[in-house]
């Protein structure tokens, strides 16, 4: 039996850490998607005003990076969460046992 398979039905180790690093990759996949498409609106609105088409270009990679750093932070906190988890446990098997 697979070791993936084995952590989901034993309940000894949480599989939340693996769950949460694959939402991270989706979520990224997202926010580079957004920026795109934002860039790509920019460069459209550009042909109806230019200023605020432009500002739509530029401004999405910036926001892009603030978002990516945000969903970073909540990913790595949601991370250290179930993580203390595994440390209590540890440290329940060196005293109490």
């Amino acid at each position: 039996m697979p070791d993936f398979i084995k952590r989901f039905l034993s309940f000894d180790q949480l599989i939340a850490t693996t769950l949460i690093k694959i939402l991270y990759w989706i979520g990224l996949i997202g926010i580079a998607a957004g920026v795109l498409f934002s860039m790509i609106g920019g460069m459209v609105a550009m042909t109806q005003d230019f200023a605020a088409g432009f500002a739509a270009f530029v401004g999405a990679p910036i926001v892009g990076v603030i978002g990516l750093l945000f969903w970073r932070f909540v990913m790595e906190v949601y991370i250290v969460i179930f993580s203390i988890h595994d440390r209590l446990g540890e440290i329940r098997d060196k005293i109490g046992s």
